[in-house]
Parts: structure tokens; C-alpha cells; sequence
């Protein structure tokens, strides 16, 4: 799967991590069930989290380019450790703190995504972004199902999520660990930090017009990053589904309780890490990944049909499950392996990724806004808009300008 042993420490890293912001899933209701319109409190949590995620990222990522990714990588650490500590309390105050602590250090994922461009090998960076950004774009998913071994095994911790928040703990804590076993990746020479670029940093995330700015003189660098990047925009909104799909399993028309939910992202954790490992081994450098793309999102508007219309049908929800993760599965890791391929032949990768990640929280951020207002509606309506986002990334996946089109082919079909 990977040649160079720090690669793994890497994949480590992000999937602890991921397991550590998302493990509480199926319990989150429990934090605002004293409240009306749960789901919707639920996906404002999301929209909190990944709105200051789009302030600190890009401060994140160029800190990282600047004094190394490691003292970047244990203070995010050691900021998530921090922020399990405040879902201590089981009310709607500490969930809405944990979710703002944790958008102030999920900037980890772009700065990750740069230690792989370091680490692989030319030919390689391909296929092991795709698997990190894979594992970074399933969190909400391998979360939950980490969580759910444990809501089986103690039936305390089925009605209480105090056993989850001790686990999330204990996981950050190894975090910090391996981010201080981890060894620097950025070999360049250290600079100064001027307080002043990061100030704008920050502030520059909250202004679209200036970060498509910032996108279009990436692409001035690097040709058809732009192109590839509106694809990882699209997906993302499309992605915004992960995030709604505990409050739609346990509020929704199924109305799972936490130990059916846990069953469930066991099932579809499983299948999603199985495909994405044999695809991205064995198969994805094999294919035309422009017309892998189109394929993948097409079938992914069917896989949002089959979740909004499963009414009570449990057996209709674990059919579109597999469905889901032999096509909308695949789907992050295809993106992010094309965009960083073209990344890794320039420089300032952290500042790169950090940057559009910005971009990548507004469309996030975007997601999780819509899906709060949407499912006010009908909570079903959500899925139209996931849709939507798929059929616009089908059709410019399929109209794809040459430079980036080149992207998606290997050195043999070029």
C-alpha cells in the first residue's frame, strides 16, 4: 500500500483523528434532545465546526510551510485532545463548544494532505492522497463506526455518551503521541512567521472573491488546477450528506436507535474501507479517472434517491449503503489524488492546500447551512440538494478543459 513507513504514521494520524471528531455520531442527539428540531441543532454544530475550520485552515497551512508540518501537527493534536474534554457536560453547550475547538484544529487534514505530497515518491502521490483524502473525507463515517463498537459491547455507553467522550480522549491522546514520533517532512528552510500574513490569512478566508483570487493564480502556476478544483468543490457539497446522515438514520422516517445506527456504520464502514483499498491499489491507475468520475457521480444521484425514498426499510438502507460505497465512496479519494498529483509538481504545497481548503470550507460550510435550512423543510429534502451537486460534477467532469483533462489519465494514455 505504501513503500515509505512514514506514510502509514501519516494514515494513522488522520484516521485517529477522524475516529476522534466524529466517533460521538450516533450519540450526538443526546445533547440536544432537551431541545426542539434536534437534527437541525445537529447540522448547526456541523455548520459551527466547518465555518471556523475555513477561518484556520489556511493560517494552518502556511504555518506549516513555514516552521514544518510537525509543530503544526502536535499543536492540532493537542488541541483536539482539548476540545474532547468539553463534551464532559451532556448539554447543548458542550457539543457547541466541541464543535468550535474542533473547527479551530481540523486544519490537520490540509497539512497531512502536504507531509504525503513530501513523502511519496513522484510516481505515487496519486494514489496515496487519494487514500488520505479518502480516510479524511470518510471520517464521518469511520467515526461513528469506531463509536459503534463500543455502543454494542456497553450498554451504558447506548444511552450515555460519557464511555464515547472517555475513548475520544484516550484516542487524541495517542494522537499527540504519534505526532511526536512523527518526523518532519517539509525539508525546506524554516521561515520567519509574520503575524501580520497570517492575520490576513484569516481574514481573506471570509472573502470568496479574494479566494477564487488565490485560486486563479494557482492555476496561472499550475494549468488546470482550477478546473480540478471546482470538482473538489462539487464533491464536497455533494459530501455534505456524511455529515446529516446520523440526525436522517435516527430522526428521519427509519428512526434507528443508536445500537442500529452503530450496526449500520460498522457494515458501511467496512465495505467503504475494503472498496477504497482494492480500487486505489488495483484498479485506479488502470482507468481513465475523467470517465471514472462521471460514472462514479452519476450513480451517486441514484445512491441519494435510494436514501431519501428507504422510508422505514431497513433492508432498502443497507442496499444503498453498498451502493454508496462502490460509487460516492470512491469519490473523494479520485478527487483529491488528480488535484494533488499537479500540486506536488509546484511548491508551497501546505500553502496550496491551505489555501483552497479555505475554499473547500466555504463549499463545506455551504453544505451544512443548506442542509440545516433544507431539513427545517422535510428531512428528506436534503438529498435533492446533494444530488444536484452530483449531476453539476458529472457534467463538468465530462467537459473537462485538456490541461486538467491530461490530469486524469497516466503517463500511458497521455
Amino acid at each position: 500500500m505504501f513503500k515509505n513507513p512514514r506514510l502509514g504514521l501519516i494514515y494513522a494520524i488522520t484516521f485517529i483523528d477522524a475516529v476522534v471528531a466524529g466517533g460521538l455520531g450516533p450519540l450526538f442527539n443526546k445533547y440536544t434532545e432537551a431541545l426542539s428540531a434536534r437534527q437541525v441543532w445537529v447540522m448547526a454544530g456541523s455548520a459551527l465546526l466547518l465555518g471556523l475550520q475555513l477561518i484556520t485552515s489556511p493560517v494552518l497551512g502556511t504555518l506549516s510551510d513555514k516552521i514544518g508540518r510537525r509543530p503544526v501537527l502536535i499543536g492540532t493534536a493537542i488541541g483536539s485532545f482539548l476540545a474532547s474534554f468539553l463534551l464532559f457536560p451532556v448539554n447543548v453547550f458542550g457539543y457547541l463548544g466541541n464543535r468550535a475547538a474542533e473547527g479551530t484544529t481540523n486544519g490537520m487534514s490540509s497539512v497531512l494532505r502536504s507531509a504525503v505530497v513530501d513523502t511519496a515518491e513522484d510516481n505515487d502521490v496519486t494514489q496515496q492522497t487519494s487514500i488520505q483524502g479518502n480516510i479524511t473525507a470518510l471520517g464521518a463515517i469511520f467515526g461513528p463506526a469506531i463509536g459503534g463498537l463500543l455502543i454494542i459491547s456497553l450498554p451504558q455507553a447506548r444511552f450515555n455518551p460519557i464511555p464515547l467522550v472517555i475513548m475520544g480522549c484516550i484516542l487524541a491522546v495517542l494522537n499527540i503521541i504519534l505526532t511526536l514520533v512523527f518526523k518532519e517532512t517539509n525539508d525546506k528552510e524554516k521561515q520567519p512567521i509574520d503575524p501580520q500574513e497570517l492575520k490576513m490569512k484569516a481574514f481573506n478566508a471570509l472573502k470568496v472573491k479574494t479566494l477564487w483570487k488565490q485560486l486563479d493564480d494557482v492555476d496561472e502556476k499550475l494549468k488546470g488546477f482550477k478546473a480540478l478544483y471546482i470538482l473538489q468543490l462539487l464533491s464536497l457539497l455533494a459530501l455534505g450528506y456524511y455529515n446529516y446522515f446520523i440526525a436522517y438514520l435516527i430522526v428521519g422516517d427509519l428512526g434507528l436507535t443508536a445500537r442500529q445506527a452503530s450496526y449500520f456504520f460498522i457494515y458501511y464502514g467496512l465495505i467503504t474501507v475494503v472498496v477504497n483499498l482494492l480500487f486505489f491499489q488495483f484498479i485506479a491507475k488502470r482507468l481513465d479517472q475523467k470517465k471514472a468520475l462521471v460514472v462514479v457521480a452519476i450513480a451517486g444521484i441514484g445512491v441519494m434517491g435510494l436514501y431519501a425514498f428507504a422510508g422505514g426499510s431497513v433492508l432498502m438502507l443497507y442496499i444503498a449503503g453498498a451502493v454508496d460505497s462502490l460509487t460516492i465512496g470512491l469519490l473523494a479519494g479520485l478527487i483529491a489524488g488528480i488535484t494533488s498529483q499537479l500540486a506536488a509538481k509546484g511548491e508551497g504545497q501546505g500553502s496550496v492546500f491551505g489555501d483552497t481548503q479555505a475554499l473547500g470550507g466555504v463549499a463545506s460550510f455551504t453544505a451544512a447551512v443548506a442542509t440545516t435550512l433544507l431539513t427545517a423543510v422535510d428531512p428528506r429534502a436534503p438529498f435533492a440538494f446533494y444530488a444536484l451537486a452530483l449531476g453539476v460534477l458529472a457534467y463538468r467532469s465530462a467537459t473537462l478543459p485538456e490541461d486538467a483533462a491530461n490530469e486524469t489519465k497516466d503517463e500511458n494514455q497521455k
